[in-house]
């Protein structure tokens, strides 16, 4: 199976230079808790979740006019083309502990994979071993702040 066969195609995005209030609202409407960033030509520049939005903006008292730039993730994004076999993205997001891949092709965002998405295709064995690998980098997480 291809990724192309399984990636959410309705991908909400935004700019870079959106403000986060902007993202925040598109999160709401849309219930999502992931946005693509990308740039003015449409590449993939980062990430936002609805974590980052809560630690790095709402935490940190930024103004709601912040460019999202300042708060994305840019590093460690995980993306996949659609011909990209889907058990090979299902080992990259458990070795990388990612919950999500964005799908680009020829520099475009054209889909989304949520770990829910491998779970319900792959089956038990894959979902239990991804889920896992999440499980391991949230407790390390908590672990970091005690």
């Amino acid at each position: 199976m291809r990724c192309k066969d399984v990636m959410m195609t309705l991908v909400f995005r935004c700019h870079e230079e959106d403000p986060v209030q902007k993202v925040a609202r598109l999160m709401l409407e849309e219930q999502v808790g992931f946005i693509p960033i990308t740039s003015a030509a449409g590449r993939l520049v980062g990430v936002v979740t609805d974590r980052d939005l809560a630690i790095r903006v709402v935490a940190e008292a930024k103004p709601p006019n912040t460019p999202v730039r300042a708060v994305m993730t840019m590093e460690g994004l995980l993306t996949c083309g659609p011909e990209e076999d889907l058990r090979a993205l299902a080992r990259r997001m458990e070795s990388g502990q990612k919950g999500r891949a964005v799908v680009v092709e020829n520099d475009q965002v054209v889909g989304v994979i949520s770990a829910a998405d491998v779970a319900i295709t792959e089956g038990a064995r894959r979902a239990g071993s991804l889920m896992r690998a999440l499980a391991r980098r949230e407790s390390a997480t908590t672990l970091a702040r005690m």
